[in-house]
């Protein structure tokens, strides 16, 4: 879905404007999510091309795996990113967005990592592993 939104950690350290196609929000429950959010992380994903930073002197990036890395505010903490490494686009923590999105949560991936100490109630579909 096109729309252009706008972004920030917690302090504002970082604050980016997106632009284009926003992908509805993925529910991930894998052990990476639940370790960076203390639960699982519900993200949205746009073209790296779709993204200009107005603000971005607290990003620092951790290499997470050796496909993939996730941007964090390092003042306030927040963590706003995943990216795949050689992919064109970013995964942005749908809690960034200031204000209304208009975005849905489309899906529960990962599940077989879930935890145990809340269960999905939803009825949106759910894959063991990711899906595209």
């Amino acid at each position: 879905m096109k729309r252009t939104l706008i972004a920030s950690c917690l302090c504002r350290g970082v604050k980016f404007k997106t632009s284009g196609e926003h992908r509805n929000v993925s529910n991930c429950h894998c052990i990476q999510c639940r370790k960076t959010h203390g639960s699982y992380g519900a993200y949205s994903n746009v073209k790296d091309k779709d993204i200009k930073y107005i603000n971005k002197k607290t990003l620092k990036w951790f290499k997470s795996s050796n496909n993939a890395k996730r941007g964090f505010c390092n003042k306030c903490g927040a963590s706003i990113f995943f990216k795949f490494k050689n992919s064109d686009n970013i995964s942005i923590a749908a809690g960034m967005f200031n204000g209304k999105t208009g975005l849905k949560t489309m899906r529960n991936i990962f599940v077989s990592s879930k935890s145990d100490f809340y269960k999905i109630t939803d009825k949106l579909p759910k894959y063991k592993r990711f899906s595209n």
